[in-house]
């Protein structure tokens, strides 16, 4: 009887790698077809493929498969790896891609930190209907941190011009604007630094935009200890020291080796007036209403690869791009010095003036 038993296991588990194997052929065949419609495929090649992506949730090709055949399938599984303990980004943009509105609500129903956690991510996908979505949940005050669901909203080239559309029409507090101003005027397109400047002059949220004279700061010293905490605060998400930071902007490793005290204040004070050669922002709008800011990476005649802020690279197709303008200053933004005092503008060039080779 014993006997008899493991017999049997061993069927039952030989047939179940068996489908595994069939499973992983299908799908590498399928992958390899010029042209292949999931939808209008059979229910066992969808069956098929599904099981190969549920034992591989999150790995490998998942996401490869799902976005290239648009397996809405697979939507309840994106709903679950954007709300985890460790919300995927790729799994986001897909959701919204191929879910739209209504898989975006039914997330958004989520009670709890999933549902900041989501809120956060879903900032990160510069889409007009990840954008609506946060929007909505501003104006009709859903029961979520306002300041977080602002704040997200900041991270991409058509949510900023959104909260600068809700700032205007008086759709945010004077508190909440004058939290989320210093991201806006700190933005990468200098379009948006211009109307959020405006809206500064002309809001009650105000923050301060101070004239500094240098000839003065570079008579003063600061800690470099304090620096560091300040370059975390303000340069990490563009610029890479060493091994920390984001891998946007130019590399401020050996900073300190190049510029003069009195060039670094500049630098950061006026951004404009040197622009380092390969860090020329381009500013691109797509057919389906998208826009990208940051610099040209490679410039094909089918394809166009950009770095945009976060330090990602996006492909486009040509035939996608609606238009691509040139932008007339840094991707640096004038307004990041009103994000931090005089006293931590002193300690960031302290601390960005140790930064040297060996």
């Amino acid at each position: 009887m014993k006997n008899h038993l493991v017999y049997l296991l061993f069927i039952f588990t030989s047939l179940a790698r068996a489908d595994e194997s069939r499973d992983e052929l299908i799908v590498q065949t399928v992958l390899k077809l010029e042209s292949f419609n999931y939808d209008e495929s059979s229910d066992k090649v969808k069956a098929s493929i599904n099981r190969y992506l549920n034992r591989n949730l999150g790995k490998g090709d998942y996401f490869t498969l799902v976005e290239k055949f648009s397996i809405k399938d697979q939507l309840e599984n994106l709903t679950s790896l954007s709300t985890g303990d460790k919300v995927n980004p790729e799994a986001i943009g897909l959701l919204v891609k191929l879910g739209g509105e209504i898989a975006i609500s039914k997330t958004l129903e989520v009670k709890g930190e999933s549902r900041i956690k989501f809120i956060k991510a879903l900032g990160t996908v510069n889409s007009p209907i990840a954008v609506k979505a946060l929007s909505e949940v501003i104006q009709n005050k859903i029961d979520v941190d306002a300041n977080i669901t602002a704040t997200a909203l900041t991270k991409t080239a058509l949510g900023q011009l959104e909260i600068i559309e809700l700032i205007r029409d008086n759709k945010i507090s004077s508190k909440l604007v004058k939290n989320i101003l210093p991201e806006l005027v700190s933005s990468a397109d200098p379009e948006v630094r211009k109307m959020a400047l405006k809206l500064n002059d002309n809001d009650n949220g105000k923050i301060s935009l101070k004239k500094y004279n240098i000839k003065s700061l570079i008579t003063k010293r600061g800690s470099v200890k304090k620096g560091k905490q300040v370059y975390m605060k303000a340069c990490f998400t563009c610029h890479k020291s060493g091994d920390i930071g984001i891998d946007f902007g130019p590399a401020l490793t050996e900073i300190g080796d190049k510029l003069a005290r009195e060039a670094m204040y500049v630098s950061i004070i006026d951004p404009n007036a040197a622009i380092s050669f390969g860090y020329e922002g381009f500013n691109v709008k797509t057919k389906s209403g998208s826009t990208l800011v940051g610099y040209i990476i490679s410039d094909s005649d089918d394809e166009l690869v950009m770095k945009v802020p976060g330090g990602v690279s996006v492909t486009t197709k040509k035939s996608e791009i609606f238009s691509k303008d040139k932008i007339d200053g840094s991707l640096m933004p004038e307004g990041l010095i009103a994000s931090i005092t005089e006293e931590e503008l002193v300690d960031l060039v302290e601390y960005l003036m140790t930064l040297k080779k060996g």
